[in-house]
């Protein structure tokens, strides 16, 4: 075991060995030119990784890496350049964005892999990319790592790298099922929603305080009579003129609006509870405006904000999980309203296609929490 003293040892000025936490070798940290590099000298033998940093710096003085047209970060660069030809999606996030933010990420691909040359990356150098991820110390979701791996792939491919094996696949957190709301914890919920509306304020992470507007409470409503996932696509960029407002055969008013669902583009058609209310939000809104969060342009940020806010209410009321600990957010109000639906008798098959969602989640997830407690006995009869 190594003793806390020897995980870090300065050799020189601008020259380090080091360990960290979850890697049994030994890092080397130079600076040279002004340019900071960080590496795994695969070794766990201290004498053998202050020889092999010393190695790694003449490589580097000769510019055997730093002129190197095939290094890791020559490419990488090479694909963010690409993005900026790419058109902005809806979200108002642009692919260069994204793409520059995610590879120069602390702990990121940049920064792992820097100047060794795409052909010498190995399974192995992958593997510990993926083990060193993390910033906190906290295992990140498979989801989360999937979207650099993909990155990784579209770097190693535009740079035609000339060994050839299949990119392996990141294991992490597994994503845990979100977490809905009974009768007693939505009617909290909405109703307080609505009374702590320029009452209740928290601060977030950026040290920001912000005060509890009445999107979050229009956003509860409109999602339980939706079943729409709160997403860029599907709720966000809806504005006040993208929403029709009908009568059924039978009289019940509802809402009709055209959105780019997950699975496919689809008309979806409110409760009366959605229509109601949006009687009210318009008032005084333009027909340009954002449903929610019009301050906020940036489609990506207002989902955040308006998310940050739905969660630090959550634990204001103390609501913030479920019965069987299950985390809460601005999806469970989605999979609150398709239990609800299952509960009063809709065609699970019609609640499908309405929620653009599946048979299996419909019966392995969503129709087992539909059942009241009171149909227990009839179960077990």
């Amino acid at each position: 075991m190594v003793k806390k003293a020897d995980k870090y040892t300065q050799l020189y000025k601008g020259m380090s060995i080091f360990k960290k936490d979850k890697s049994q070798y030994w890092w080397g940290y130079l600076r040279v030119e002004g340019k900071a590099y960080k590496k795994s000298l695969r070794t766990t033998d201290k004498n053998d990784a202050e020889k092999l940093l010393f190695q790694w710096k003449n490589e580097l003085l000769n510019d055997q890496n730093l002129t190197s047209t095939r290094s890791f970060t020559f490419w990488a660069d090479k694909l963010i350049k690409l993005q900026k030809v790419k058109p902005i999606p809806k979200s108002g996030q642009s692919q260069y964005d994204y793409c520059k933010k995610s590879l120069y990420r602390t702990n990121g691909l940049v920064q792992f892999f820097n100047d060794k040359s795409v052909d010498d990356i190995t399974r192995f150098d992958i593997e510990e990319f993926y083990s060193q991820m993390s910033i906190d110390g906290k295992q990140l979701s498979t989801s989360y790592m999937r979207k650099h791996k993909i990155l990784l792939t579209q770097v190693l491919n535009l740079a035609e790298r000339t060994s050839s094996f299949p990119i392996p696949n990141p294991k992490g957190r597994k994503s845990k099922r979100r977490g809905w709301f009974n009768n007693e914890e939505y009617k909290t919920l909405r109703d307080n929603a609505k009374e702590l509306v320029g009452e209740f304020s928290y601060k977030a992470h950026n040290g920001t305080t912000y005060t509890l507007t009445d999107d979050v409470h229009s956003a509860i409503i409109f999602l339980m009579g939706t079943m729409l996932r709160p997403t860029v696509n599907e709720l966000m960029q809806l504005k006040f003129k993208d929403i029709n407002e009908r009568k059924s055969k039978g009289g019940k008013p509802y809402l009709s609006f055209f959105v780019d669902r997950k699975n496919q583009q689809q008309t979806v058609e409110s409760l009366s509870t959605a229509y109601h209310h949006f009687q009210k939000m318009k008032k005084d809104k333009d027909d340009n405006d954002y449903l929610f969060m019009n301050d906020y342009k940036g489609r990506t940020h207002a989902l955040r904000l308006l998310s940050d806010m739905f969660i630090a209410l959550l634990k204001h009321l103390e609501l913030e999980t479920g019965r069987d600990g299950e985390e809460r957010t601005l999806y469970s109000l989605r999979h609150t309203s398709i239990i609800y639906n299952l509960r009063a008798g809709i065609d699970r098959t019609d609640i499908e296609k309405r929620a653009d969602t599946s048979p299996d989640m419909i019966s392995n997830w969503y129709y087992p929490k539909s059942q009241p407690e009171e149909s227990l006995d009839d179960y077990l009869r």
